[in-house]
């Protein structure tokens, strides 16, 4: 165990004193922050534009404005949807719906009284060239609209065809409009449509229990229900991240210890087993840093959104209680750890063989394929945990380190659970086993690429023999 900590140390610590592992660390909640900052900024700082119709009544410019209010009344539901499911208490939903509606009603876009009535007199105010009067002082007019005179067309005019948000807006409130007149034709109320949809039959989720549960957990689907799922999600997803970021310490790791004949000196004071378990370890210890130190930024961060949200400490308990829970933990460190094995030491085995990084590129190819197949199982699973692609696909050892870890919020019968999991540790001994050798030619005997299919040959005999 002493070479192997002394390996683990030497590893470790050589990876850690570089500057470039600092900056590879500090890049991820940096970028996070830029970018999350950037999107907030944008958001608050979009001008609010002016803009005009020209006709004689004010059925197109009433159309718009009802559009506007009909999308601001749908993001404010969806916010009181999002909130109803999350079981808060009545004060803090009380006070984030009234967050979501203030948020909602910030209109980006205000009509204004149309200073000309032809496209040529207005083409100074749309050039920016003189200003328009309204609500917030004085501004360019951003965009006109102008019926055709055949009235078959509402013409939108501006300077900016890459915002195209009033435009789609005037769009959708030309056909409610149509369906509006269509209905006054028919002799309908305009708000008929309306009245149909408001008087759908609802279908709320419900989820059976036992009986006793269900006199104590109420029927009502919540976050609760499904913070299980994001959960095991967020686990299988952590798992592959982690397994990606391996590759490039595996690689070029290897290919500079071989390339300096670094093997050959380790190798006189300690065994290829304690080696290789040694910069597993230590391999294993940097990602872990790295994942560890993210994860406690995305903790504090999650902290301060609950400082700043009313009732927003509520919003993360069912995740702890899902994180809490054995049935998802305990299997999911299970998969975690066996999936490290099997891919890295897959990884440190084909390194093993390179002696220059061009030669490892060539092999970058078929490493990513073979990590991708996990995230499209990953996707297919999350999307639908029981589907049978998803229960077959869990038996694929490649695939059962991530599909075993997703299907634990949807109760799978234990015997499968429990030969996953012999499968899957048998597996990983089959791997470890067989990397071992290629690790042996390639580290100690310089074998390279091209010697793969001899060394599996001999492999294959000796254990025949």
């Amino acid at each position: 165990m002493r070479n192997v900590y002394l390996i683990f140390r030497r590893d470790y610590l050589g990876y850690v004193r570089a500057w470039g592992f600092w900056l590879s660390l500090a890049a991820v909640p940096l970028f996070m922050i830029i970018g999350g900052s950037f999107a907030v900024f944008a958001m608050k700082s979009t001008p609010v534009r002016y803009y005009a119709v020209i006709e004689s009544g004010t059925t197109y410019a009433d159309a718009i404005d009802d559009q506007f209010a009909r999308g601001e009344q749908e993001t404010a539901r969806q916010a009181r949807d999002m909130v109803d499911g999350m079981n808060l208490p009545p004060e803090s939903r009380q006070r984030i719906e009234i967050n979501a509606d203030d948020a909602a009603s910030e209109r980006k876009f205000i009509r204004v009284p149309a200073p000309a009535d032809d496209i040529d007199s207005l083409r100074p105010y749309l050039l920016g060239e003189k200003l328009v009067s309204g609500p917030l002082g004085d501004k360019p007019l951003f965009a006109a609209f102008i019926p055709s005179a055949d009235g078959k067309t509402l013409e939108y005019w501006s300077d900016d065809v890459n915002v195209s948000t009033l435009l789609n807006t005037a769009a959708a409130a030309m056909r409610h409009l149509a369906e509006r007149n269509a209905l006054a034709d028919a002799g309908l109320p305009a708000d008929f449509l309306e009245q149909v949809e408001a008087s759908a039959i609802d279908v709320p989720a419900r989820r059976i229990r036992s009986v006793a549960e269900q006199s104590s957990a109420g029927s009502e689907v919540t976050m609760a229900d499904r913070a299980p799922t994001y959960v095991a999600g967020g686990l299988a997803y952590f798992l592959w991240l982690m397994i990606f970021s391996i590759i490039q310490y595996l690689l070029m790791g290897t290919i500079e210890e071989r390339s300096n004949k670094i093997f050959d000196t380790l190798l006189t004071s300690v065994k290829l087993p304690e080696l290789l378990a040694g910069k597993l370890l230590a391999v294993f210890a940097v990602t872990s840093t790295m994942m560890a130190s993210w994860g406690l930024f995305a903790l504090a961060a999650s902290a301060f959104a609950a400082t700043q949200l009313p009732g927003g400490a509520d919003l993360f308990t069912p995740f702890l209680a899902a994180i809490a829970d054995p049935g998802i933990i305990l299997p999911g460190l299970i998969s975690f750890v066996l999936g490290y094995l099997m891919y890295g030491v897959i990884f440190m085995a084909l390194g093993s063989l390179c002696d220059t990084i061009q030669e490892a590129q060539t092999l970058l190819s078929p490493m990513m394929i073979l990590l991708m197949l996990p995230m499209f199982a990953i996707f297919i699973a999350f999307q639908d945990p029981g589907s049978p692609v998803v229960d077959i696909a869990a038996w694929v050892p490649i695939f059962t380190p991530f599909l075993l870890i997703l299907r634990m919020p949807n109760d799978p019968p234990m015997w499968e659970v429990a030969a996953q999991m012999v499968i899957m540790a048998a597996t990983t001994l089959l791997i470890l086993w067989g990397a071992t050798k290629v690790y042996r030619a390639g580290a100690v005997h310089g074998a390279g690429i091209g010697d793969l299919g001899g060394v599996f040959k001999r492999m294959i005999s000796r254990k025949n023999g």
